[in-house]
């Protein structure tokens, strides 16, 4: 046997040990997910925004950034209502307020503006129900000064909301 014949007989059994490795009990992904595998649905319902703040389409913003994420991140199929994961919710704060202060002269001006945006999720897991939840992810970004709140683009809006939507996703479907 040549030394090329030999490498081929031994990778064999050395890529289906790893592809046994990888696959385990199959509920584990490269994702970080945890998901049993009788697990196949996920509904989200529209998160609605409570406050009255931020811009007109933050509810639409906010519910598909739920649902881009999941969709992007697990093989669950996204249904309309009453799936084996449930996710519903409200948009509970989106405040901007100093988040630094300095003085001008006699005057006291933020240099630094806080923007925080919280959601409360309520979470259903219709066959693990020792995993459901209630609990509110907050999460802020600083903008200087000169930022006018009521400018913000839906671009700036989605890239803030992002790491919300990943807190929400690594306590509903990766244990974290």
């Amino acid at each position: 046997m040549t030394l090329k014949n030999n490498l081929r007989l031994f990778s064999y059994p050395l890529v289906l040990l790893m592809l046994l490795a990888c696959s385990g009990c199959g509920i584990y992904s490269f994702t970080g997910t945890t998901i049993s595998p009788d697990i196949k649905t996920l509904s989200i319902q529209n998160i609605e925004n409570s406050t009255g703040e931020g811009p007109s389409n933050l509810t639409q913003v906010i519910t598909n950034n739920f649902k881009d994420y999941y969709r992007r991140n697990t093989n669950l199929t996204i249904i309309q209502s009453q799936g084996d994961l449930q996710l519903e919710g409200q948009i509970v704060s989106f405040t901007y307020a100093p988040a630094a202060i300095q003085r001008d002269g006699q005057q006291d001006i933020a240099s630094l503006n806080r923007l925080t945006l919280g959601v409360q999720i309520r979470f259903t897991n219709v066959k693990q129900p020792e995993k459901d939840f209630d609990r509110t992810f907050s999460i802020s970004q600083d903008f200087p000064q000169n930022v006018d709140i009521t400018q913000l683009s839906t671009a700036q809006i989605e890239q803030l909301s992002e790491q919300l939507v990943v807190d929400v996703f690594n306590k509903t479907v990766a244990d974290w």
